[in-house]
């Protein structure tokens, strides 16, 4: 998945790919809520909710990286990695701790209320995305009229 993201990326930049992918990812979280332990969800909806989440994180661990090399300061470059390397370690130990205490909370909702509130904190961590100006990037508003473009006309039309 790597080569398809790499290549939609270099045609309409990283900021779309992230913004689009990730309201995919935002919303796999709920699409978990429907899972049950039948044969069909166990052989057919499980592996495919494993395929869209590995497919989508892939674009969107590709995309922050091309990103973060973009806006990394040439000077203390080792420093900028090291921190943006170590934040989505330390806030994941963070969530998985209070999602996993906040799914024992049965006045709470338990755990539905956890993949809710996931899909709706992956959201909203999108919104910084609105404020990252990419040089060669596609705006979202364009995106479909790039990725598919409409047949131009020939002369004997």
């Amino acid at each position: 998945m790597l080569v398809l993201w790499g290549r939609l990326a270099d045609r309409i930049g990283n900021r779309p790919l992230m913004i689009t992918v990730g309201i995919l990812v935002a919303l796999t979280p709920l699409l978990w809520l429907e899972a049950r332990t039948t044969a069909i969800f166990l052989w057919v909806w499980f592996p495919l909710l494993h395929i869209l989440g590995d497919a989508t994180w892939a674009a969107i661990d590709l995309c922050s990286g091309n990103l973060m090399m973009s806006v990394a300061p040439l000077r203390n470059q080792s420093i900028y990695f090291t921190i943006a390397v170590a934040l989505p370690g330390i806030t994941g130990a963070i969530g998985i701790t209070v999602g996993g205490f906040v799914a024992t909370l049965t006045d709470f909702g338990g755990l539905p209320t956890v993949f809710a509130l996931s899909a709706f904190l992956r959201l909203f961590a999108l919104l910084p995305l609105v404020f990252v100006r990419e040089q060669r990037s596609v705006p979202v508003g364009q995106l479909m009229r790039v990725l598919f473009p409409a047949k131009q006309p020939t002369p004997a039309d």
